[in-house]
């Protein structure tokens, strides 16, 4: 499956665009639904994709509940598998090759007038390191024709890069845009650095599609998805440059920095290629970061008593408020699984614990529940001095915070009747 295959059923917008710099606007007209652009010309006939990336989507095209959606992420991150390997005259992303590289040719927005200039927002970079493959997202600020300037926080990317630049050495990348969703998924997953993310992806495509996910081999030895969209090849240089600022997934400011220039030798592309526009702090944003920690929680949660699902709540940025549906089997189920949640994803600020007729999807039902079951002096917990998360702008200088837990469950042994809703 490729990106492209996920818009079958997409509506269009065909609006005239002179620039690309009211996306956020125009996401929220169309209710975050998916929807493809069209009304501006290009000179590589490119239409954009917004609002593609999101759980009821991923979950329409499998045929799927949404609740198994975090099951099939689980199943992908605990059983890797290995890609399939194709030829470059079999991998569609060599339709088109752009040697001059110019990015004024692809509709790269400025998000928000805050922000620093035109960033790449959906860029994943691909990068082989020893014989290991890594793959994770970056935000990228277009400096000029072929530079930009990457984010790159301390994980895998950037001790490949620190190790490089101790020898004296560029790292040489491709950055992907457009794949299939469970690359997207798996590349926004934090793993430990001996996991490999492209194989994470081809356990979840084999097991949601029963295909193989084919990927070929670049010109400088990295691996990529065949189908993609968009690939860039290049090179993380050793020079760094101010990054930001930039609206970041809470919709807050994230601060300037000094990160790596990233310069770019060539661009492939498929033929009328979608350019996947992923607007900070929206559906996307929040979803890429967010499920791939549904499993985690669950996991955890299912130690302690049985987890019937999990969602990442909107009003959290995808991020920092999770609300987690129980069968609780005693009456310390709910605190347990508070205690659980907190452990399955460390960045969480707040959690509430519902029972199984609760529509988690629906912000405005947990929050009918935990003020028709719960009472804050008896089912609210308070703790302080945990870690927080960077993304969380009232975190206390030494990256602490307070954190709830609200058990919204009805009270154990109550007469459930009292507590039904009826509507």
């Amino acid at each position: 499956m490729a990106f492209r295959d996920h818009l079958k059923s997409v509506g269009s917008d065909s609006r005239k665009l002179t620039n690309f710099n009211d996306l956020p606007s125009i996401s929220k007209e169309h209710s975050e639904k998916p929807v493809i652009l069209d009304g501006f010309q290009s000179a590589i006939n490119c239409r954009m994709a917004l609002d593609i990336c999101q759980i009821s989507v991923i979950a329409s095209t499998l045929g799927i509940e949404e609740k198994e959606v975090a099951d099939l992420i689980s199943k992908g991150i605990n059983n890797p598998i290995d890609p399939l390997v194709i030829s470059k005259e079999n991998a569609s992303i060599f339709e088109n090759c752009i040697e001059d590289v110019d990015l004024s040719k692809l509709p790269i927005p400025q998000y928000f007038p805050i922000d620093a200039g035109k960033y790449l927002t959906s860029a994943m970079v691909f990068v082989m390191d020893e014989g290991v493959s890594n793959a994770s997202f970056h935000r990228m600020l277009v400096l000029n024709e072929n530079k930009m300037a990457i984010r790159i926080v301390p994980r895998h990317l950037h001790k490949i890069t620190h190790k490089n630049r101790e020898k004296g050495e560029t790292t040489k990348i491709a950055i992907v845009m457009g794949a299939d969703p469970f690359v997207l998924l798996s590349a926004a997953i934090s793993f430990d650095f001996d996991n490999e993310e492209i194989r994470v992806a081809a356990s979840l495509h084999k097991e949601g599609y029963g295909k193989d996910l084919e990927v070929v081999k670049m010109e400088n030895g990295v691996f990529v998805p065949a189908h993609a969209e968009f690939v860039m090849i290049g090179e993380i240089s050793l020079e760094d440059t101010k990054e930001g600022p930039f609206v970041d997934i809470t919709g807050t400011r994230d601060k300037i920095r000094d990160q790596p220039i990233v310069s770019l030798k060539k661009i492939y592309h498929r033929n009328n290629p979608y350019f996947h526009a992923l607007i900070p702090a929206g559906i996307e944003h929040q979803t890429l970061m967010g499920l791939p920690r549904t499993p985690t929680i669950k996991r955890e949660v299912n130690k302690v008593t049985e987890c019937i699902d999990v969602r990442l709540m909107k009003a959290g940025s995808g991020w920092l408020s999770a609300t987690v549906s129980i069968k609780p089997n005693s009456k310390d189920d709910a605190r347990k699984a508070i205690d659980a949640a907190f452990t399955g994803h460390p960045s969480l600020k707040k959690v509430v614990i519902v029972d199984g007729d609760v529509d988690i999807s629906n912000g405005d039902e947990v929050e009918w529940a935990v003020l028709t079951r719960s009472q804050p002096d008896r089912d609210y917990y308070i703790f302080t001095n945990r870690k927080g998360s960077s993304l969380d702008p009232t975190r206390y200088p030494d990256g602490t915070t307070s954190k709830i837990g609200i058990d919204a469950t009805m009270p154990y042994n109550s007469d459930k009747n009292e507590f039904v809703n009826y509507r």
